[in-house]
């Protein structure tokens, strides 16, 4: 037994991702795209090294082999992404490009305001706006008035 792992080949991964839930499937493409920026970083940080150093010819080969394992993982990794589109559209649904999701939602960000588990934010507070405004303060009331604290009162 090899104590190398390989990588799943690409029949396995499409047949893998068959019964996968949709979120499930996009959940992966941001994985495996957060995966190849860190690779394109990597290599650039890399290759800034190389020019810069003044290791031996050797290091420097070393060095120039892992660039290239990382953009042969890169480009696995994209046909990854191209099998869960297939997958997806397999399906009937359409193909959502997740960098065209935060484009849209980072246009929409100065209407949107963010209401975290019914905590309002400042500005919703001192303009009486907001989720549950006028019952915040009978709510507060009533756990204040239960002082026994023998479980979550709602």
């Amino acid at each position: 037994m090899s104590t190398e792992s390989l990588p799943i080949t690409p029949g396995a991964f499409a047949e893998a991702i068959k019964e996968l839930p949709l979120a499930v499937l996009y959940s992966k493409v941001s994985e495996l795209t957060n995966s190849i920026a860190h690779l394109h970083r990597s290599n650039a940080e890399l290759r800034a090294f190389l020019a810069e150093s003044n290791d031996s010819e050797e290091d420097k080969k070393e060095l120039e082999g892992y660039v290239t394992e990382n953009e042969g993982v890169a480009v696995s990794m994209n046909e990854r992404i191209s099998l869960l589109k297939t997958e997806v559209e397999n399906r009937g649904q359409p193909w959502i490009e997740l960098d065209e999701l935060k484009i849209d939602k980072g246009q929409d960000t100065s209407t949107d305001v963010p209401v975290t588990n019914g905590d309002a934010t400042e500005t919703e507070t001192q303009t009486g706006t907001g989720a549950g405004a006028g019952a915040e303060t009978g709510a507060g009331q009533e756990s204040n008035d239960r002082e026994d604290g023998d479980g979550v009162y709602l």
